[in-house]
């Protein structure tokens, strides 16, 4: 290895233990606030429609003019501004899709919040309750989302996030033989209208608290999906799911405890036909717990964020539905550091 060179698991020339990956880590958080700053002061929306010039955005944005151009470049090197051959900028797509504060899919509140609730990580590591106010049970969604306008914030901004599991999911299974699917805590339908496109023949059905049908019916008018794509409300801990061949728990069970999570995979075996599939996906630990650091850090985030939430590893999560009945338990890799389990109930 050539002199001064780091090694990614900090082993410089000769084996020399190096501080290069502590350096790399301080580096992703300065990142960090460069961004999130950047959306505190919705300077993506801003360079949407017009590019402008250093001199303009100091100004309308008041930032001094020892920062900006170091501001403004950096944002271009992690590839949310563009800088044209004239020197303005405006935002590139990325920032376009994700951090327009007018667009449904738009994260920026759920990266304030992110920070909001990680500024409190050492309160949750000693008392070990989450860090946003949420209370035990399915209400915690509704207190904390009492208007169709953040139900809509909070979905774009979830749909973003799960999108890559859903669009992976389409192909992760065989539908043909499945009639009738039911997606438990399915939100807006974005995972259903994604099946329903690529497998017209399903019957497809949201399960999610009453007032997300709003924000339901919004989406799918969007989409074109008016009546392709049924919704039920109710409270899946106390309300039976629609009979199904399949159920999909996506990104759900992380939310609660183990109890919880239990109760969901008996409900599943009740509403399943015989010969049905239960499919889960979530961010999984590995099961040694230290090949993977995002699902451990993800664990964290779900400590700060729900009364009893975390990830798990696979064998644990098929411990789950074996014990409520299915049959046979089989996990996969999803997508990114999502694990897909298959539980088939027994003919």
């Amino acid at each position: 290895m050539a002199k001064g060179v780091v090694a990614p698991d900090g082993a410089g020339a000769g084996g020399e233990v190096t501080a290069g990956p502590l350096l790399q880590m301080a580096a992703e958080f300065y990142k960090w606030r460069t961004v999130l700053f950047a959306v505190e002061l919705d300077l993506f929306t801003g360079l949407l429609d017009e590019a402008l010039g250093r001199e303009e955005i100091r100004d309308r944005f008041g930032i001094s003019e020892r920062a900006v151009g170091d501001f403004l470049d950096a944002l271009v090197a992690v590839g949310l501004l563009e800088r044209e051959a004239g020197g303005a900028y405006r935002s590139a797509p990325l920032a376009a899709r994700f951090l327009d504060s007018g667009q449904p899919a738009y994260l920026g509140r759920f990266l304030e919040q992110a920070d909001e609730r990680w500024g409190r990580l050492g309160e949750g590591l000693i008392s070990g309750e989450p860090q946003n106010g949420a209370r035990a049970g399915a209400g915690m969604f509704v207190r904390q989302h009492r208007s169709t306008r953040e139900w809509r914030a909070y979905y774009g901004g979830m749909d973003a996030l799960n999108g890559p599991s859903g669009a992976a999911l389409v192909d992760a299974f065989d539908w043909g033989s499945v009639k009738r699917v039911t997606d438990a805590g399915g939100a807006r339908g974005n995972l259903l209208a994604r099946l329903v496109r690529a497998h017209p023949h399903l019957e497809a059905t949201v399960f999610d608290l009453p007032a997300v049908r709003g924000v339901f019916d919004e989406h799918m008018a969007e989409r074109e999906l008016t009546g392709r794509v049924a919704f039920r409300g109710g409270d899946f801990f106390r309300d039976p799911l629609p009979e199904s061949d399949v159920v999909v728990f996506g990104h759900v069970l992380h939310d609660w405890g183990v109890e919880e999570r239990k109760r969901l995979a008996r409900r599943a075996f009740e509403a399943l036909s015989p010969g049905g599939y239960a499919l889960v996906y979530d961010t999984m630990i590995d099961e040694g717990r230290r090949a993977a650091a995002n699902p451990l850090l993800i664990s964290l985030n779900m400590m700060l964020c729900t009364p009893g939430g975390g990830e798990y590893t696979a064998r644990e999560g098929a411990r789950w539905f074996l014990d409520a009945g299915f049959a046979e338990v089989t996990h996969r890799h999803l997508v990114a550091d999502d694990t897909l389990l298959i539980a088939r109930r027994g003919v």
